[in-house]
């Protein structure tokens, strides 16, 4: 009986880490380009400035991108998911704990706004503008 207890609470809690089964088959520009080109980007910041609060974020690691320091973040939003690169600024002590710490990788962030910037090259990215709790 507690086995089969376990696997019941297991197989309801696990689909709310919500960080697996990415698929993106119903949206040719994600599905059809790697993570790390511009196009794919910007469709991920489009379809999140659709709804922004829809969104949820998962700290993956810190990347150096083009000379320009990077968070990378998985989002899942409702129908899509990604893997998301963000300008690295730091506004408040949380955003400061995600820049000198790679030991959040899987953690979920709460309180996430972002803005657009531009970059050096031209190319537009989201920043972080806020960032209210990392739950490790």
């Amino acid at each position: 009986m507690k086995v089969l207890t376990f696997m019941f609470l297991f197989a309801i809690l696990l689909p709310s880490c919500n960080q697996s089964g990415c698929s993106n088959n119903s949206n040719a520009i994600l599905s059809q380009n790697d993570k790390n080109t511009w196009s794919y980007q910007n469709e991920l910041m489009r379809l999140i400035e659709q709804n922004p609060t829809g969104v949820e974020y998962y700290f993956e690691r810190r990347a150096e991108i083009e000379g320009e320091s990077f968070i990378v973040l998985n989002c899942y939003g409702t129908d899509f998911c990604g893997e998301l690169k963000t300008k690295s600024v730091i506004k408040n002590l949380e955003s400061l704990k995600l820049q000198n710490n790679k030991g959040f990788s899987g953690a979920k962030l709460e309180g996430v706004v972002l803005k657009k910037e531009t970059l050096k090259n031209g190319h537009e990215v989201f920043a972080f503008e806020k960032l209210d709790r990392i739950v490790d």
